[in-house]
């Protein structure tokens, strides 16, 4: 890949020139989804361009087409030609300038306000991917997406990160935009009742809808700890909007460190630890833990005391392991919190406590239909995502994605709860109900985390099995990679200021071809094996 300013030497916009077996493409330069330079991500003999920051996938030769979520737009794509020892790209300036810009494809449909030929309960990122697919696809039937949210699918990995609460800067696409789509949302709404014999689902608005084709995107929905004072005021779960509204208003703005207030998060990773550093700069805030160090489960000690070791010098005190007694009502209003109780007889003085302890899927609809569900609350799917238990009974068909699905992969039994997997999701079952093409789903997950630096994770369906890890670098710097092996095969890989090694190895696992752990610990760079 190459870099090159367009039109002249000096202009700020670029394009990105890509060789892939002998032949050039041009395309945009940067990710559709946070704007990372794709020169500094990989490249693969199929002409897959992955992005270094958060594995959003692009396909230079079929036009800059996505492959991968998180992004939604494709990149732009631009003529090429070459003649006597010159290439030559034709492009329009604006458009390279502005190549991250949505472009919606205008769609004409025939529908019924109450027939759709794709219906969608959730408005989330597999909502979201799952309807820009279906159009990408050249699917020209009804779709219809019915959210309990107030508002259009969001950017949530915005609110634990950063606890954002305003919608407009969360929104991953306008009105307008959808409209262009011919989608219609529902907003303020659930989904109360499924029948699938008539293919109908009944809505809190006192309506109902008929289906073809049914998505099942209800995510999921924290944990609540069983313990007493849980129900009191001002103790937060992180899930939407109005949670990030909640703890800012408990929180304040205070001008100086005397007026802080007592923050007390209960939960060490990746929604705790996040929630932390969002807090770090205007509270005093203790993180209380299962564990004995941040992150332990998913990345090991040596990794998550590194990054304590960082959380600490922003003034955050912890507290690993820790076990929960009670929360106590404040002596001034006993309606909200005032403390938190350990059993070892620690009292922590708290204004406001957030729990991030984790999520369970949102199946209580398929329960109350009658399906079984795995042991943890989710429902088993086929490889495309069809929900194994319905497959024939019914006219319609009915699929279900991100935290409600478990399905089989050539890897292992696949469940993972991560926001982009459900945004993958979406975009899998959209290309099977518009080309009817089945494509067994078996990405590897990519996760992400700020937290001093950038963490990538890359990890196969075994990841959360692994049983010893390598690290190359210093955490205590936040600088190495960490790789994950159970038995001899390395499961996951996670890095801070190593980009783009996660990238590349998330393709290296995606092509069977990352290395073994015996060549890790020998020495072996995963960079200086082709993606071929």
């Amino acid at each position: 890949m190459k870099e090159v300013p367009f039109p002249a030497e000096d202009s700020e916009s670029k394009v990105l020139l890509s060789k892939v077996r002998g032949q050039y493409f041009a395309t945009s330069n940067k990710c559709t989804h946070y704007g990372a330079p794709l020169i500094k991500g990989v490249l693969t003999e199929s002409g897959r361009v992955v992005c270094p920051w958060h594995g959003a996938c692009f396909n230079v030769c079929s036009n800059g087409d996505i492959e991968d979520a998180p992004g939604l737009n494709s990149l732009q794509s631009f003529k090429v030609e070459t003649d006597g020892g010159f290439i030559y790209v034709h492009a329009d300036e604006q458009t390279v300038a502005n190549s991250r810009e949505p472009k919606a494809p205008s769609v004409e449909i025939q529908s019924s306000p109450k027939h759709a030929n794709v219906l969608i309960i959730g408005g989330g990122a597999g909502a979201a991917h799952a309807v820009e697919a279906l159009r990408e696809e050249g699917f020209t039937g009804s779709v219809r997406v019915i959210s309990k949210e107030p508002h259009l699918p969001a950017d949530r990995t915005k609110i634990s990160k950063g606890l954002v609460s305003d919608p407009s800067k969360l929104l991953l696409r306008s009105q307008a935009f959808y409209d262009k789509l011919k989608t219609e949302f529902v907003l303020d709404t659930e989904a109360t009742k499924l029948d699938f014999a008539s293919a109908t689902v009944e809505l809190s608005n006192g309506e109902s809808a008929t289906y073809d084709n049914l998505v099942l995107a209800t995510g999921a929905f924290p944990t609540k700890i069983p313990l007493d004072g849980v129900d009191l005021n001002n103790i937060f779960t992180v899930r939407g909007v109005k949670d990030a509204e909640g703890i800012n208003a408990a929180v304040g703005s205070p001008e100086k460190d005397e007026d802080k207030k007592n923050v007390v998060v209960v939960g060490s990773s990746f929604i705790g630890m996040e929630v932390a550093l969002a807090l770090a700069d205007k509270a005093k805030v203790t993180v209380l833990g299962l564990e004995d160090a941040p992150f332990s489960k998913i990345l090991g000690n040596p990794i998550g005391n590194g990054i304590r070791k960082f959380h600490e010098s922003k003034g955050t005190k912890f507290i690993l392991p820790a076990e929960l007694s009670h929360f106590a009502p404040h002596d001034d209003d006993k309606s909200r919190v005032g403390a938190v109780h350990l059993k070892d007889g620690t009292v922590l003085p708290a204004e406001a406590v957030v729990i991030g302890a984790g999520v369970k899927p949102a199946t209580e609809l398929l329960k109350a239909a009658g399906l079984s569900l795995e042991k943890n609350a989710s429902v088993k799917t086929d490889d495309v995502l069809e929900i194994e238990q319905l497959k024939g009974k019914y006219k319609g068909r009915v699929f279900a994605l991100g935290d409600v699905a478990t399905f089989d992969t050539p890897r292992g039994s696949n469940y993972v709860q991560h926001w982009n997997v459900a945004s993958n999701h979406g975009r899998a079952i959209a290309h099977y109900i518009a080309t009817d093409k089945r494509e067994s789903f078996d990405k590897v997950a990519i996760f992400w985390s700020a937290q001093g630096q950038q963490l990538r994770y890359a990890g196969t369906t075994k990841a959360s099995e692994w049983e010893d890890l390598h690290v190359d670098g210093n955490p205590d710097e936040l600088k190495f990679v960490a790789y994950y092996f159970k038995g001899d095969e390395v499961v996951a890989a996670a890095s801070m200021q190593r980009d783009p090694i996660v990238a590349h190895i998330s393709e290296l696992m995606r092509l069977g071809k990352m290395l073994s752990k015996k060549e890790i610990q020998d020495g072996k760079n995963p960079l200086d094996i082709a993606l071929a």
